[in-house]
């Protein structure tokens, strides 16, 4: 299995960059890298072209995997429609420049108390079918549900159930284990599943709180808290799934890290989990 990085795991150590993150997990081992939507605007911003980003990839080892994220793709208003279409062109300009085959787009927040689980599924469906078809066959698009009780899809089965609705092969799952853990989502439910519908596999782990109390700032390094690796690594192997494992982090105390410290830690901690439970 290979191992990516996120850029939120160092996305406020003093000196951060997105040609600082590139640079720092090219050197300590990371095969694939998600690009953040700040940290390439910010990138952008400074004089710099999505050319220049591609021929730095073209000319390193370390490959871009997906952009994360489009926030939010369902339950919108004509306004918010109009937003995340302008924001999927951008998206669409990126992956050509520099050669990513990735989108992770995250359900919306709040969405009342009118809406049944199964209107959710239809629409949040309906609405990735139309962001797949608008970025091509070439791009894959990947739910990433949110283990919070206001989140509107927020477990896996919900996810996954909603992919399957949209039946289309550029559409599938983000499977984060904080997320996972969080809503308590089945493990069963996950042994069940198709592995070629499971695009990308964030890695983190959780404080020992009541389920659904935790925000992202009680992540922690795989292994150091409560999340069921265990039970997550050996229904992935059962089901045979071999794709990127991607660290994910947004804990205050790894940002008070040196930069490079915080990669160094991020690409070992990823390294000795792949080592255990995947790569024997």
């Amino acid at each position: 299995m290979k191992i990516g990085f996120n850029e939120a795991t160092a996305l406020k150590c003093e000196g951060q960059s997105l040609m600082a993150d590139l640079e720092m997990c090219e050197k300590y081992g990371f095969d694939y890298f998600e690009i953040r939507y700040d940290c390439i605007a910010k990138y952008i911003q400074e004089g710099h072209t999505l050319e220049e980003l591609g021929e730095w990839f073209k000319n390193h080892n370390i490959k871009p995997w997906a952009y994360n994220t489009l926030e939010f793709f369902n339950q919108l208003d004509p306004f918010q429609t109009l937003a995340m279409d302008w924001h999927l062109d951008w998206i669409k300009e990126v992956c050509d420049a520099i050669g990513m085959k990735m989108l992770i787009a995250v359900p919306s927040f709040n969405v009342g108390l009118d809406k049944s689980v199964n209107d959710i599924k239809k629409e949040a469906a309906a609405r990735l079918r139309y962001i797949a078809e608008k970025m091509g066959p070439d791009i894959r698009v990947s739910l990433e549900f949110c283990g919070v009780p206001t989140c509107s899809v927020n477990q896996f089965q919900t996810a996954y159930d909603v992919v399957e609705e949209v039946g289309l092969p550029n559409v599938g799952v983000t499977l984060d284990t904080f997320h996972f853990h969080e809503m308590g989502s089945s493990l069963e439910a996950l042994r069940k599943a198709d592995p070629n519908k499971i695009f990308v596999y964030h890695l983190n782990d959780c404080e020992d709180l009541p389920i659904g109390s935790c925000g992202d700032d009680k992540r922690l390094w795989p292994g150091e808290g409560v999340v069921d690796h265990a039970g997550i690594a050996a229904a992935l192997n059962e089901i045979g799934f071999d794709g990127v494992c991607t660290i994910e982090e947004f804990r205050p105390e790894y940002y008070a890290m040196p930069h490079e410290e915080n990669i160094r830690k991020a690409a070992e901690v990823t390294k000795e989990f792949v080592a255990k439970y995947y790569n024997k």
